[in-house]
């Protein structure tokens, strides 16, 4: 069940449930259509006139929740619950019946669950800067924030050739680095710790201490 083709697992997504009213209705009459006469699904429960009645009770009360009005709205909301309490049923019915094949999930009208991706190697974290605080001995180092970074790797040194000494890891892209010597420069650059690895170093930030 864990296997994946061309990205997806053969499990049915019940994404469906997120889908607009009108995005609904579609979705439901399209599944009803393939799955009406399909021999990999002999017998859906629950039946497809059963959904048929339900998708037209529900699309029904879509029209007339239109002009508002609190008791028609109210019966709309629980026809949309009726129907997507089907809609799950359905849904392990086709699950039990799709024999853990993709494309005989797909036949049935229902979406599969997609795999997810492997974030790769992140990119380096741009626009480092050293900034002043407002203690002395203390400078701040700021960068732009990359995304799927679980933390930032930090160094300094006291040229931009090195030698670079590891401060703490950071999971905030604003680091303070103390213990300076007014009139002492500072380099500081970072990386970006993903699951795929390390990323490239910034290009290093300077500033003069004070």
């Amino acid at each position: 069940m864990n296997n994946t083709t061309n990205g997806f697992y053969a499990r049915v997504a019940l994404s469906f449930a997120r889908k607009v009213d009108t995005d609904l209705i579609a979705f439901v009459r399209n599944v009803i259509a393939l799955m009406t006469g399909n021999a990999q699904y002999p017998a859906p429960a629950p039946t497809l006139a059963a959904l048929t009645t339900s998708v037209n009770a529900f699309e029904t009360a879509v029209h007339e929740a239109l002009n508002g009005g609190k008791i028609v709205i109210a019966t709309r909301n629980a026809a949309r619950v009726e129907l997507l309490a089907l809609m799950r049923q359905l849904a392990a019915y086709v699950q039990g019946n799709c024999q853990a094949d993709l494309l005989l999930l797909l036949g049935s009208g229902f979406a599969a669950v997609r795999a997810p991706s492997r974030v790769g190697v992140l990119p380096a974290p741009q626009n480092p800067r050293l900034t002043y605080t407002d203690k002395s001995g203390e400078l701040l180092l700021k960068f732009d924030r990359v995304t799927n970074a679980a933390n930032y790797s930090v160094q300094t040194a006291p040229e931009a050739t090195g030698p670079w000494a590891d401060e703490d890891i950071s999971t905030a892209s604003r680091v303070v680095i103390g213990g300076l010597t007014p009139g002492e420069v500072l380099w500081a650059r970072c990386c970006a710790n993903g699951s795929a690895g390390a990323s490239e170093w910034s290009t290093p930030a300077t500033a003069m201490a004070i």
